[in-house]
């Protein structure tokens, strides 16, 4: 039965549509006025106030409203959501709403609730306040109820825990009947630790220009997906030996020789606030990625967990996410969208490169091991050649690719298209956002055997108006190099009929490895694989 003071029922409706339920104040068709409220009269008797609407919610069998004016909309619970290093255990991470940046907070945890083992669909309330919004989710919506007469307790503080904070006070209904507890926007908005996005300059803003197109690395850290901007970093590779010495501590792991060039070697999860850390004096993963990042006080590497892929993008496509309220949140610059919708955090590479403890790494570092002289005139060249930025993978060899030709790269996908014809070399198509991209096979368009596993990355590029793919091997490292250490090569097989990998080539790569040996990596001609594609079909 509808209480007397409540109406109708129509939150949480299965007709309304599944991407997203109305606004609670249009749905009630009235103005969000400020409420009036008054505390509890001496003895616990409760005076009757005129206040707001409210809209209501479950969790289990406990009902719980909160003030029309703050409430944006309704939302389905999010499929993904990214999760944030160091986040209390009742936010979940953030997910992204039309271009804001929401913080979910699971109201179970919150209140103390006993966790559901079979949680059916569930419902977020997005709340605002000023620039800032966070979302509230809830087992299910109630109703729309008004306030207006209706006995009233408010609540003062009597404890330390978070729900005697968040719980404002009570609505009686039915002469006491029923308990509606009222939750308090305000607080929520400003819990310990939660990040508080600011998404007012994301909504509205028209862009005259959007300058020019850049591109930056994504990383794993653990549990967060990061990025920076590939014109910071010096270099990303497999992390090398590493040799334990007196600077080892805190999380700094260790040092390595780079090219005549001791640096230290930061492990960037434990770093960022991360309680996994990495154990000193352990053997680090064969899988494990490095960052090279410069600093006033010489080259520091960054360990991270892996390299996802370069994304592309303009610096209005940053999202802002001001105040992050966690243990390293002044290194967030905003977020960005992936191709999957996911959310990267940009990290802002001035305060990497300005950060106190790598400071003091790189400096006691090269204190202790002063680098190797460098030729005056070799560094003047090195200095003045273009720079240059490659991907080095694997296909049965090591080849590279500029990352101006990639426009992204991304794990192969379990399940392909099937082409509308029969070419061996073909993989299969691809559907990228709405975009069908033939996949190649290197490997059986030069005749090598098939590789041996099934975690092979794919290469987008542009060949003329339309994208292609190639299955490589792996994605081993980003090499950042200069004009004068690459040598270009003219294929001498202009028809495209032999099967040798070396005919497609239009260049070679010169790059030292880990050890100082430099080796040669042959730069594949994708218009020459393309064109041997064509010719072949």
């Amino acid at each position: 039965m509808t209480p007397e003071n409540s109406e109708p029922l129509i939150l949480g409706s299965n007709d309304l549509p599944a991407c997203q339920e109305p606004r609670l104040a249009e749905m009630a068709g009235m103005s969000a006025d400020p409420r009036q409220s008054i505390s509890a009269a001496p003895g616990g008797s409760a005076k009757q106030v005129q206040a707001d609407k409210y809209g209501s919610f479950f969790i289990a069998d406990s009902e719980f409203a909160i003030s029309v004016s703050a409430l944006h909309e309704i939302v389905n619970e999010p499929e993904e959501i990214s999760p944030v290093p160091l986040a209390p255990p009742f936010m979940l991470g953030l997910f992204n709403l039309r271009g804001m940046i929401i913080p979910v907070i699971e109201l179970r945890k919150l209140l103390e609730f006993p966790e559901d083992k079979d949680p059916g669909p569930r419902k977020v309330a997005i709340i605002e306040h000023g620039e800032h919004c966070i979302g509230l989710l809830f087992d299910r919506t109630g109703e729309v109820l008004n306030g207006k007469g209706v006995a009233r307790v408010d609540f003062r503080p009597n404890g330390e825990g978070i729900k005697d904070v968040v719980v404002d006070g009570v609505l009686k209904f039915d002469s006491g009947e029923r308990l509606v507890q009222i939750l308090d926007p305000h607080e929520l908005l400003n819990l310990e630790q939660l990040p508080r996005a600011d998404n007012t300059s994301g909504r509205e803003t028209v862009k005259q220009s959007r300058g020019k197109k850049l591109a930056c690395v994504s990383f794993q850290t653990g549990h967060t997906t990061c990025a920076v901007d590939l014109r910071y970093v010096k270099e990303v590779r497999t992390v090398p030996k590493l040799e334990q010495s007196l600077l080892t501590g805190g999380n700094v792991i260790g040092t390595t020789n780079l090219r005549g060039v001791i640096l230290p070697i930061i492990d960037f999860r434990g770093f960022m606030g991360d309680e996994a850390k990495f154990t000193l004096g352990a053997t680090v993963p064969k899988d494990r990625r490095m960052l090279v990042i410069e600093t006033a006080e010489g080259p520091v590497g960054l360990m991270v967990f892996s390299i996802d892929s370069i994304l592309p993008y303009f610096k209005d496509e940053i999202l802002p996410f001001a105040k992050l309220a966690l243990p390293r949140g002044d290194l967030v610059d905003g977020c960005l969208l992936d191709k999957n919708d996911q959310i990267v955090m940009m990290l802002d590479p001035a305060k990497l490169s300005t950060e106190p403890s790598f400071l003091a790494a790189a400096k006691s570092c090269q204190e202790v091991f002063p680098p190797e002289e460098v030729d005056d005139e070799v560094a003047e060249l090195e200095a003045r050649a273009k720079r240059r930025t490659f991907i080095k993978f694997t296909f049965d060899r090591k080849f590279a690719l500029d990352t101006s030709h990639v426009s992204e790269v991304i794990n192969r996908p379990q399940e392909l298209l099937e082409p509308p014809f029969s070419l061996s070399f073909v993989e299969g198509i691809l559907n990228l956002r709405g975009e069908l991209i033939t996949l190649f096979n290197p490997r059986l368009l030069y005749g090598l055997p098939p590789a041996p596993g099934r975690n092979q990355k794919v290469l987008i590029f542009k060949h003329g108006q339309q994208k292609f793919g190639i299955l490589v091997d792996t994605v081993d490292e980003i090499i950042i190099t200069t004009e004068n250490r690459v040598v270009e090569l003219k294929s001498m097989d202009q028809q495209n009929t032999s099967k040798s990998i070396s005919e497609d080539v239009t260049g070679c790569l010169q790059h030292s490895n880990s050890d100082g040996v430099f080796e040669s990596i042959m730069i594949l001609d994708t218009k020459a694989l393309v064109d041997r594609c064509f010719h072949a079909a």
